[in-house]
């Protein structure tokens, strides 16, 4: 489509994707809109990307980079507290960027922004600007804090079920003055719009997480009942929370029941965890790894007790799409197709003896395994790939490109 522009308007730095939020930004969002028209990114952060990392992304479109240091951010939301605003909202706000998008939004057919924190830049827009704009919520803040702030510090629940408040208002707000959203799954969708009820010029799409599928058919491994696996950044704190919870609670009942049963923990951010249960037996801290895929082929099962966040983890299916058996304290029962003991197994209560019972089943019923891991992996492959998410993304903007005020009817 000629001489239309997309503004790209990012709190993070997209490239390289190495972690499921940047692979959803990169290789749907930025790609599939590649597809449509010019693209201009305006990405405010505290990342630094190499040059190189620069000149890559360079070649999808004009890069507007403005990089503070974290303190900025930190002062920035200070603020809330006298306000009374969400921090989130208030921590990436520069009067400088707003009057920069501002002039960006002249030249704009539509407009991609990456969460409600960069939700204050669009709150005094004209309406004509406003309707250039899709929010991706990528996944309810609110729904996040309110249903999980238990699992926080003792120190830090009250701010966050306090955040999760504020952000539960403020997502409704965004929904009254913009037109054009998405969000990763029905479950946020559902929180979000909760009490309201959409005008038919609005839309709300919903994309679904993504990953990216991999070639591996040249690798190929016996399966080892006695290694399990987990993969997941573990300087995130869901993913921190998680291990730490379940190598104090589950393991040594695990580990007392299959003593030869060993747990390799992949992922950068081992260091706090591996010192702290130093002393304990069969678990394998790897740290980062270029090519973690032939250990998780290899293992029993790929397991994930992460036990903070709503929808489905991009570990989750990332582990599916290699027709891996995937156990998960998350209740995923009957959303988006997850089946307990289909395509998927769900430890609901989390607790030891559950766990033990279902890793009991997994050594005891080798073919039932796989046939469950070949109907994960169809269901991902079907629903979950980076090209089936960059569809959804295109249409949207398909959409938003055909009426640049972006005002669609509901059929």
């Amino acid at each position: 489509m000629e001489n239309k522009k997309i503004i790209i308007f990012l709190h993070k730095f997209p490239y390289p994707p190495k972690d499921s939020t940047k692979l959803r930004i990169f290789d749907c969002v930025i790609k599939s809109l590649k597809e449509l028209a010019d693209l201009e990114f305006l990405i405010v952060t505290w990342e630094k990307p190499s040059q190189e990392e620069i000149n890559y992304l360079k070649q999808f479109g004009k890069l507007n980079l403005f990089n503070y240091p974290k303190f900025r951010f930190v002062l920035n939301a200070l603020r809330s507290f006298f306000n009374f605003r969400p921090f989130q909202t208030e921590m990436f706000y520069f009067k400088k960027i707003d009057k920069f998008f501002k002039n960006l939004l002249k030249d704009a057919s539509a407009v991609y922004v990456h969460t409600i924190r960069l939700g204050k830049y669009l709150e005094n827009l004209n309406i004509n600007d406003r309707n250039k704009i899709l929010l991706d919520f990528n996944d309810s803040i609110a729904y996040h804090y309110l249903s999980f702030w238990k699992y926080y510090p003792p120190l830090l629940r009250l701010i966050y079920l306090l955040e999760g408040l504020k952000i539960k208002f403020y997502e409704k707000k965004m929904i009254k003055l913009l037109n054009n959203f998405s969000a990763v799954s029905q479950v946020d969708k559902d929180f979000i719009l909760k009490n309201l009820s959409l005008d038919d010029f609005k839309k709300f799409y919903i994309t679904g997480v993504n990953f990216k599928l991999l070639d591996l058919k040249h690798l190929y491994f016996s399966i080892d009942k006695n290694l399990i696996t987990f993969m997941g950044n573990l300087r995130y704190y869901p993913n921190y929370e998680g291990i730490n919870y379940f190598l104090k609670n589950i393991w040594p009942e695990l580990n007392k029941t299959f003593p030869d049963l060993k747990f390799y923990v992949i992922g950068q951010g081992e260091e706090k965890l591996k010192n702290k249960f130093k002393k304990i037996k069969n678990v394998i801290f790897t740290g980062f790894l270029e090519n973690p895929y032939k250990i998780i082929q290899k293992s029993l099962c790929f397991i994930s007790p992460v036990r903070i966040g709503a929808g489905i983890q991009g570990k989750i299916i990332e582990a599916m799409s290699l027709g891996k058996l995937v156990i998960v304290c998350a209740n995923l029962e009957n959303i988006d197709g997850f089946v307990n003991f289909e395509n998927i197994l769900i430890c609901k209560n989390n607790t030891k003896e559950e766990w033990v019972d279902l890793i009991k089943w997994t050594i005891e019923n080798p073919d039932k395994v796989k046939i469950i891991g070949e109907k994960a992996k169809k269901l991902v492959v079907d629903n979950f790939s980076s090209e089936k998410v960059g569809q959804i993304y295109k249409l949207a903007f398909e959409n938003l490109l055909k009426n640049e005020r972006g005002i669609r009817k509901i059929k």
